[in-house]
């Protein structure tokens, strides 16, 4: 996310863009919203800033900007948060999931052997039920099945333009459709960037759910990863073990079956510059989301 790339398509996507040179650090891409005296800056996840000079020269520069508030989210694991609140961030909600899963690829059959015996069992039972895969960049039926997950779990998710500038302006993004008998029923869109494969959006419409397509889409898009040429592959979210209480336990049930390594990040942090500046800009931030809101519910 600190890719030039992700850059580029937040900058599309409503958000002011600006990339902060940090000294001998490198750059830092920061994501702008609200204009001056409420201006807000968000680092998002990326080897960059996750610490040391780089970090202390990103608190400058956002005082000299007279930011209200800079939010980061290191890729960087929880030993960096006394380091942070040294600084003067305090934990603030998450943005991106703060527990995922790196597997490892290797070679299809020797990959294979390492998921959960369930796992590996649902695979098969998808190529033996007649679910097929195609890979692609077919936008238009990863909204089709982003709206149908959506629906079910009240949540909401992009639409197709949203999906098209994925596909248009990340690094070897492609989709992975599921089908049965000519039927699309589940997809899943991923991207490659500097030897890692991501999981970024998914969906399915519930049909034929017992034929078990979400595996059969999983396992093409770590196949093809590694194909590709990626080392690893970022399953993108699980709760932080196999917790039943935790309301992402269901993604922990499904993803931890393709193995991986659990990485706990150290999250998000705050630094407040200008609490009145932050606090107006916050109730500006609530009205503008609840106007979202009604007008999705409107359409």
């Amino acid at each position: 996310m600190q890719s030039w790339a992700w850059g580029e398509v937040q900058s599309r996507a409503g958000w002011r863009l600006e990339r902060v040179r940090l000294g001998e650090s490198g750059l830092a891409s920061v994501q702008l919203r609200g204009r001056p005296p409420l201006e807000r800056g968000y680092v998002p996840r990326g080897p960059v800033a996750a610490g040391g000079a780089a970090l202390k020269a990103l608190v400058s520069w956002a005082r000299e900007r007279r930011l209200a508030r800079l939010r980061v989210e290191p890729e960087a694991g929880v030993e960096r948060g006394p380091e942070l609140r040294a600084l003067g961030f305090q934990p603030a909600p998450f943005v991106q999931p703060q527990h995922t899963l790196i597997v490892p690829l290797a070679e299809p059959d020797q990959m294979l052997g390492t998921f959960k015996r369930g796992t590996r069992y649902n695979i098969r039972l998808a190529e033996r039920g007649g679910i097929t895969v195609v890979e692609g960049r077919d936008a238009a039926e990863m909204e089709r099945q982003a709206a149908a997950s959506a629906s079910r779990q009240r949540i909401n998710l992009p639409g197709r333009a949203y999906f098209e500038l994925l596909l248009d302006r990340l690094p070897d993004a492609r989709t992975y459709v599921a089908q049965f008998e000519g039927e699309a029923v589940s997809a899943l869109l991923v991207a490659h960037h500097d030897g890692r494969a991501y999981d970024l959006y998914s969906g399915s419409n519930g049909r034929h759910a017992r034929l078990k397509p979400a595996y059969a889409t999983k396992w093409a898009a770590l196949t093809g990863a590694f194909r590709a040429g990626c080392r690893d592959y970022d399953l993108w979210g699980v709760s932080p073990g196999p917790d039943r209480s935790h309301p992402w336990y269901g993604l922990w049930e499904f993803k931890s079956g393709f193995g991986g390594e659990l990485v706990e990040y150290v999250g998000c942090w705050d630094l407040v510059l200008g609490e009145v500046r932050q606090a107006v800009a916050e109730v500006g931030e609530r009205a503008r989301r609840r106007v979202g809101k009604l007008l999705r519910k409107g359409d």
